[in-house]
């Protein structure tokens, strides 16, 4: 007995992992690389990162973990590739860079060495900003069911945090010190973040992993028959939970709207309508499941409306009103396709948007008191910057997820007990629309994000670790987890 509950106990690389998720959520919110936050994180990202790949020597590879470590793999090879020094004779026939020979001669100095990345600086910050999700997903392949159940509520509990810190920062007002970047949207709640959007993403997110919790704590909250023993019934430790997990929804959902963002609204209701397919249960008892999670989205939703006010409300859909292809984003997309078409097949390097895009924008394209940081299209981004490979290895990647979808919904789901397959699902879910998301937005640039989708994509792959010197055998730990 004593062995099994020792064997239930969180490692200290649980402990590790739960740190540096945390850290990301909490220190990632940027959008711009190089800060000393971003520094700070990567730094602390190393432990983790090793001895996550030292667990992995010891793991069974079975087919989706040989694809998962094939695919980092490639995407690690796609920036030391882009990183590479080339000689004169070869870097100056890549196309795009008739701008950069043409400065040269007028400066009259000869073509030296040059790597395909036009900003190799801004390519290797790219670079490095990759540790922290990395770790955080090999880390989280080799932990147990339980332990990835802690992290979804640690998840839980800082987008909770944040939504908190949003409204103290919208009861201050513009010039709240809460506020924890200088370069933020001032007229509304950002939490940890500096852009509201990206605030809004992590509460959706959030929003799933609580509502695949509904069925298992609300679900659970059941009455005793007329004639049974009432006294059979210990009803006070579930109702705690239940008014704690849809008090969790409120908040989120309210928060949500408080951001005013548009793409955060609209994928929040998409969110509602997806924690309807969550609940994973026996077939005799999917009814009754699906019948308390509908209440309970429907309350959530109706609470957090009127919690907001019909002002906020109001204000939040006074945003559409304006198309988010009428403002500034029609114009990033259309310079940024001209870009990807010149710089194919090789692109301008990770990183290197900044760099790039002045080259094909018009004196017309420039809109006043806006800055050209980001294409605010992710799709567009990464074909500028990485060519062909990019947009081909994000098309593996989504079909991986369409298959990992089907595998979610279906009897093959790998999670033990039913809360395990509802937070498979609601992963399958979240990386679903933080995808869409980064169509109209870039919230996958910050280190939080992209932490989250991390966190997601392992959640889908079984734990493959069967023994390891960091911790006791996890054969025995799934004995007890089922």
């Amino acid at each position: 007995m004593k062995s099994a509950m020792s064997a239930l106990r969180p490692t200290w690389f649980f402990f590790l992992s739960a740190t540096n998720l945390l850290s990301c959520l909490l220190l990632g919110g940027g959008t711009k690389g190089g800060f000393l936050s971003d520094a700070i994180l990567e730094l602390c990202s190393v432990p983790l990162f090793l001895a996550a790949l030292w667990r992995l020597t010891d793991a069974a590879y079975d087919r989706a973990l040989r694809w998962a470590l094939t695919f980092c793999g490639l995407i690690g090879a796609l920036v030391l590739v882009q990183l590479i020094p080339l000689p004169p004779a070869i870097w100056t026939k890549l196309p795009g860079r008739e701008a950069v020979l043409s400065s040269l001669e007028l400066l009259d100095r000869r073509p030296l060495w040059a790597t395909i990345s036009m900003a190799p600086e801004a390519s290797w910050l790219t670079a490095l900003s990759l540790l922290p999700p990395a770790a955080v997903f090999l880390s989280v392949l080799t932990l147990d069911w339980r332990e990835r159940r802690y992290l979804s509520l640690l998840v839980i509990g800082v987008a909770v945090m944040s939504a908190f810190l949003g409204l103290m920062q919208l009861a201050q007002g513009s010039n709240s010190s809460l506020r924890l970047f200088q370069i933020t949207n001032q007229s509304s709640p950002v939490g940890f973040f500096a852009n509201r959007n990206h605030f809004a993403a992590l509460l959706y997110c959030a929003f799933l992993l609580s509502a695949a919790w509904v069925p298992t704590v609300v679900g659970d909250l059941q009455f005793p028959f007329p004639g049974q023993d009432r006294r059979k019934y210990d009803t006070a430790p579930l109702i705690a939970g239940s008014v704690a997990i849809i008090g969790t929804l409120l908040v989120l959902a309210a928060a949500v709207v408080m951001t005013r963002s548009r793409a955060g609204l609209v994928l929040t209701f998409v969110a509602v309508l997806g924690a309807l397919a969550l609940p994973s249960s026996p077939l005799q008892r999917q009814k009754p499941k699906i019948s308390v999670t509908l209440w309970a989205m429907i309350g959530v939703v109706v609470l957090a409306l009127l919690f907001v006010g019909g002002s906020e409300l109001l204000g939040a859909l006074d945003r559409f009103d304006v198309s988010p292809l009428a403002d500034e984003r029609k114009i990033f997309a259309r310079v940024t396709f001209e870009g990807a078409k010149t710089f194919m097949p090789v692109g301008a390097g990770l990183g290197a948007f900044v760099a790039a895009y002045p080259m094909f924008a018009r004196r017309d394209d420039l809109v006043p008191g806006t800055y050209a940081n980001h294409a605010h299209n992710d799709l567009l981004e990464l074909w500028l910057e990485t060519g062909i490979v990019g947009p081909l290895l994000l098309g593996f990647f989504v079909y991986w997820l369409l298959r990992r979808g089907i595998t979610a919904w279906g009897p093959s789901n790998p999670g033990p007990l039913p809360i395990d397959r509802s937070l498979i699902r609601a992963a399958v879910l979240i990386v679903a629309l933080l995808l869409g998301h980064s169509l109209v937005d870039y919230p996958l640039r910050t280190a939080a994000m992209m932490a989250i989708l991390a966190f997601s994509c392992a959640l889908l792959i079984r734990p493959t670790v069967t023994r390891s010197v960091f911790s006791p055998s996890l054969s025995s730990v799934r004995r007890q987890s089922h």
